[in-house]
């Protein structure tokens, strides 16, 4: 009776082994392609949060030359300004607007980065 249990158990081995070769499931290429879909996955969040970044980065220039703007001309007289103030409050809501919009961005990639890495 211990003859037929073996060769049970040996049968089963053998057919996993069987099985695993026909289905292509290599454990060694598996977990190398695994490694190699994370590595890409990691390099492609990175990328997208330096791309964000740097969206945010133009947005910044852009509210600190709408800011110099806003400057008086002579610190003095600050009722003496290069532009209307009022005619510049759309563009600096704008400005404001398209800031809060990247910095939301550049967390959710942040974020989506974090995730793949751990």
């Amino acid at each position: 009776m211990a003859k037929t249990v073996r060769t049970a158990e040996t049968t089963s081995a053998k057919s996993k082994g069987i099985k695993r070769k026909v289905a292509g499931d290599d454990p060694a290429k598996s977990a190398k392609t695994k490694k190699q879909a994370r590595n890409k996955a990691a390099s492609s969040a990175a990328l997208l949060v330096e791309d964000e970044f740097n969206n945010l980065r133009w947005a910044h220039r852009a509210y600190g030359c709408v800011h110099d703007f806003l400057k008086p001309l002579n610190m003095l007289n600050v009722e003496e300004y290069l532009g209307e103030p009022r005619g510049l409050t759309a563009l600096m809501e704008l400005i404001n607007a398209e800031m809060d919009r990247r910095i939301q961005t550049l967390e959710k990639a942040i974020h989506a980065a974090r995730k793949v890495i751990h």
